[in-house]
């Protein structure tokens, strides 16, 4: 192992070189100066001098830079602090000991030198060095090993993520394309039904019994083209390909007559919806079948899940740059543990009011995106057994009513 001997007297240098030599310490470099071992060590920047040391006896009396300022430099340096350092001194001064110390001197030797002390002292620190570099290797070995292995997961984790986004990618294409091709036939089966139980004085009159089975395949095709609509505005969000035809729209109005449009569903619970909307509220920027959309799937998850004879209220009101709309009702409410997850997909609580109804869980999820592809949010305020109001925004409309436009839903979120 290599020692480093700084004394700016040659006679002690020489003495306990051979010191050192004579107890099988070979390799011992000698120099007169702190300088001369700051540039040895390289502490200043690198040097081609540069070499490994793996002990220091450093004088404490020296002219220019003293032993404990020098020791306190090089311990400051990160490249070759762990070195340890061994103070030798005239006199063993406790207060000189002390500072010695402080600066990061590991032990100390008297002159003139008792030889077996201090080759005792030596060794040891010499012994602390090696078990130390053992350690630091074990650990920097361990810590690569551990990089090794973490680049690997990583490689493994990037090829996981590329199939699962090339799987999803398929799923999505499937999806769209197998919903694309229901929707024909369906549109079809819906049409004639309707026809034949809307037009019997032009396709013939139909028994009890036929219009009763009619009536149960144009109610089920109708559930179906639900399913299939929301699974086509599914598959359009997650691919980013939501198209809007922009227009300022008058939001009493809208709403006005997408109620009215769920007359039927309304009466049959017998629920009284209020209206609290002022006439002046203003006017939206919005895609007209999207504003309904969202309008409609809320109202009617406040029907669906409200007693018969209940109330439902909606309000609205001009805040800044948006419209804030608030859907109402007194119904079964919903947890606050199902809040978190009520905007997800396919999320239905697991309640027998929820269970008794159909639905694919994609209503809410699908109001959530249109709601935020035009620039607004939704959140709910609920209690158990008490009730559930639904909050949306909606960004106000800035042109002058009647102006329209064609936006894709990526770029109406980044301009939003």
């Amino acid at each position: 192992m290599t020692i480093l001997l700084v004394d700016d007297q040659p006679g002690i240098r020489l003495m306990l070189e051979t010191l050192l030599n004579d107890a099988g310490y070979a390799d011992v470099t000698s120099l007169g100066s702190a300088q001369q071992a700051f540039d040895l060590l390289g502490i200043y920047g690198p040097s081609s001098e540069a070499v490994e040391i793996d002990l220091i006896l450093m004088d404490v009396t020296m002219p220019e830079i003293d032993g404990v300022v020098a020791c306190r430099i090089i311990k400051e340096s990160s490249r070759v602090k762990d070195i340890p350092i061994i103070m030798v001194t005239g006199i063993a001064d406790g207060n000189e000991l002390k500072a010695a110390f402080a600066a990061g001197a590991v032990d100390y030797i008297t002159k003139p030198p008792n030889a077996i002390e201090m080759l005792a002292r030596v060794r040891s620190a010499l012994e602390s060095k090696r078990e130390m570099d053992r350690r630091k290797s074990f650990y920097v070995s361990d810590l690569e090993e551990k990089n090794h292995q973490l680049e690997l997961a990583f490689i493994e984790l990037e090829g996981k993520n590329q199939e699962l986004e090339d799987a999803s990618r398929a799923k999505t294409q499937i999806l769209t394309t197998a919903t694309h091709e229901l929707k024909t036939p369906l549109t079809s089966i819906i049409g004639y039904v309707d026809r034949m139980l809307l037009h019997r004085d032009t396709v013939g009159e139909l028994n009890q019994k036929q219009a009763k089975y009619l009536a149960t395949v144009q109610k089920n095709a109708q559930r179906l083209k639900y399913l299939v609509d929301d699974l086509l505005d599914t598959s359009q969000i997650e691919a980013g390909g939501l198209e809007l035809s922009l227009l300022d729209l008058d939001v009493l109005r809208e709403i006005e007559d997408t109620v009215q449009s769920m007359q039927s569903q309304i009466s049959d619970k017998k629920i009284d919806l209020i209206l609290e909307i002022p006439a002046d509220v203003g006017r939206v920027k919005a895609d007209r079948l999207r504003f309904a959309q969202v309008i409609t799937n809320l109202i009617s998850n406040s029907c669906k899940y409200s007693p018969v004879g209940s109330k439902v209220t909606i309000t609205a009101a001009r805040q800044d740059q948006h419209i804030q709309i608030d859907i109402s009702d007194t119904g079964i409410g919903i947890s606050k543990a199902d809040q978190a997850k009520l905007f997800t997909k396919f999320f239905r609580a697991d309640n027998t009011s929820t269970r008794e109804q159909s639905g694919t869980g994609l209503g809410l999820y699908i109001t959530r995106h249109l709601i935020e592809a035009h620039g607004g949010a939704i959140w709910t305020e609920s209690a158990i057994g008490v009730g559930t109001t639904l909050h949306f925004t909606w960004q106000r409309a800035e042109t002058p009513s009647g102006r329209d436009s064609a936006l894709s839903q990526s770029e109406l979120v980044g301009n939003g």
